[in-house]
């Protein structure tokens, strides 16, 4: 696919053009951190370092109604999601999205999650070095999944396409980009000083006494799922009220397996009851299970389970050491 500049003077004008043209821009803006926000314009936009929260709530809700009901009667909610540009996602939430894909659209087609998706653009910021010293994208074989990235350059960004999507955006707004000869090289595609994980292949890791290190520091407080651009467990409620029982919503909730309620059945037997299992279980599932499924790793290395958690577990080090004491010996 051809290429493109845009001059880092136009940003700000081209945000704005987004903003009178889409529904919603969402850009990486600083607050008390940098965070995912709908903006008008580009004269707030930050890039120098990752967004504290990702963007799957934009796409897999905190609370998303799954239908309403009065007695037999159902309905589904109206698609009220209009066309959006999301600006400014580093790779490690461009392929987190990727992932999440394979789950709502390819699997099994959710079709809330499907309508906020095909809604939405997403325009890609190639990390020059590491937003912070917890990421680990360059271990995890990340692939190309936006529709435009950008790659800094002194003056300008170079552009790749990587979709339809992405070109038919480009030809929609033709002042500002231009076409160009310039090529990315693999040294672009590249982030120095992400390359921390020593193997992503953990299989014969689960029974290394070094999990109890991790385990003994977590707070089992679920910053880590929350935080993280993948973990998709969900909880289902019923909502009614008291006068009216026959009459309510139907709702999807996000949820942890951090949680010791998250696996409670029947007879108050929880599949996770002990502090270790839960741990070591939410990176089994990032690192081996899910791969094991669909053949990619879920967990795209952005590193802020480790960046926010609140005793600052490095799960990444925890394996490495792993590793190194197996090697040794």
């Amino acid at each position: 696919m051809p290429t493109y500049t845009l001059e880092k003077s136009d940003l700000v004008p081209f945000i704005a053009s987004l903003a009178r043209r889409y529904y919603k821009v969402y850009a990486p803006v600083r607050s008390d951190v940098v965070r995912l926000q709908e903006v008008g314009s580009g004269e707030n936009i930050d890039l120098t370092e990752n967004t504290y929260l990702p963007p799957k709530d934009l796409f897999f809700g905190k609370r998303d109604v799954l239908f309403t009901f009065d007695g037999p009667a159902m309905a589904l909610p109206l698609d009220t999601v209009g066309s959006r540009v999301l600006f400014g996602l580093r790779r490690c939430d461009l392929n987190a999205i990727a992932h999440q894909d394979l789950l709502y659209m390819q699997q099994r087609r959710d079709p809330i999650y499907a309508a906020r998706r095909e809604a939405t653009v997403l325009i890609g910021y190639h990390c020059p070095s590491a937003p912070s010293p917890y990421c680990f994208c360059g271990s995890m074989e990340l692939k190309e999944c936006q529709d435009l990235m950008l790659m800094e350059r002194p003056d300008y960004f170079l552009v790749e396409t990587g979709s339809e999507k992405g070109e038919k955006f480009i030809r929609s707004l033709p002042r500002y980009f231009l076409t160009t000869f310039e090529r990315p090289t693999e040294d672009d595609r590249r982030t120095p000083g992400t390359d921390r994980l020593a193997t992503r292949d953990i299989a014969a890791l689960f029974g290394n006494k070094l999990w109890e290190e991790g385990a003994k520091k977590c707070l089992s407080c679920g910053a880590c799922t929350t935080l993280c651009p993948t973990c998709y467990c969900y909880e289902i409620h019923d909502e009614v009220e008291l006068g009216d029982l026959d009459r309510g919503v139907r709702c999807r909730y996000w949820s942890s397996c951090q949680l010791r309620e998250f696996t409670r059945v029947a007879g108050d037997y929880s599949f996770r009851d002990d502090r270790i299992d839960r741990f070591r279980h939410r990176i089994y599932h990032q690192m081996q299970y899910f791969r094991d499924r669909y053949g990619v790793n879920l967990c795209t290395g952005c590193g802020r389970c480790i960046s926010f958690c609140p005793t600052r577990i490095d799960w990444v080090d925890i394996v490495n050491r792993m590793v190194s004491h197996a090697s040794a010996s």
